[in-house]
C-alpha cells in the first residue's frame, strides 16, 4: 500500500505560515517551529538532503486532523529562502499545486487572503457539486481549493469520459 505521507513547502516567514495553513485549512501543529542547523539533531542527514550548500532552516510539522497527511514547513536561512521570479511556473517539472478539500470554499478563499494569499482563478464548477479555485499562498506556493474530495473528482471525470465514448459510438451508428 502507498500513500501520501507528507508535503514539504518552502515559505518565507515560518510563524506566519504556521498561522496560515492551521487557521485556514484547519489544520493540527504537531511541532512548532525550531532551528535545524548542522550542530542539531540530524544536520549531517539534512546536509545530505539538500546539499553542501545548506547550513540552516527553521521547520515546523502539520498535519490533517484526522492526521493522514502531514504538511511540513521549511523556510531556509542558509542559503536564504528566495521567492519565484516567475509566477506560477506551471511548465516545469516537479509539483505545480496541492489541493485542500474545505468545507465551504468562499470562507476558505476569504480566510487565505486575509493571511496575505491571493486568488488566482475564479471559482469553476468542475461536476455538479463539485466546486474549485486555484490560489496561492502569501510566499507563491499554488494551492487547489476544492468543495468535494478527489475519490468524487476522478470518479465523476471516469463516468463523464465513458458516457462521451457512448455518445461518439452512437453517432457514429445512426
Amino acid at each position: 500500500m502507498t500513500e501520501v505521507n507528507h508535503i514539504g513547502i518552502t515559505v518565507g516567514d515560518l510563524e506566519a505560515a504556521v498561522t496560515l495553513y492551521k487557521s485556514v485549512f484547519d489544520l493540527e501543529v504537531l511541532a512548532e517551529p525550531q532551528v535545524a542547523t548542522l550542530g542539531t539533531h540530524a544536520g549531517d542527514r539534512r546536509r545530505d538532503v539538500f546539499g553542501p550548500r545548506w547550513g540552516g532552516m527553521r521547520i515546523a510539522h502539520l498535519a490533517t486532523k484526522d492526521g493522514g497527511i502531514g504538511i511540513e514547513l521549511f523556510e531556509f536561512v542558509q542559503p536564504a529562502t528566495v521567492a519565484p521570479e516567475v509566477d506560477f511556473e506551471y511548465w516545469r517539472c516537479g509539483v505545480s499545486h496541492f489541493c485542500f478539500t474545505v468545507d465551504d470554499l468562499e470562507d476558505s478563499i476569504d480566510r487565505l487572503i486575509s493571511f496575505g494569499g491571493r486568488k488566482r482563478s475564479q471559482i469553476h464548477t468542475v461536476w455538479p457539486g463539485t466546486r474549485i479555485c486555484y490560489c496561492e499562498d502569501p510566499w507563491g506556493v499554488v494551492l487547489e481549493l476544492s468543495s468535494r474530495d478527489y475519490h468524487h473528482i476522478a470518479g465523476a471525470r471516469q463516468e463523464a469520459m465513458v458516457r462521451s465514448r457512448v455518445d461518439i459510438a452512437t453517432k457514429g451508428k445512426r
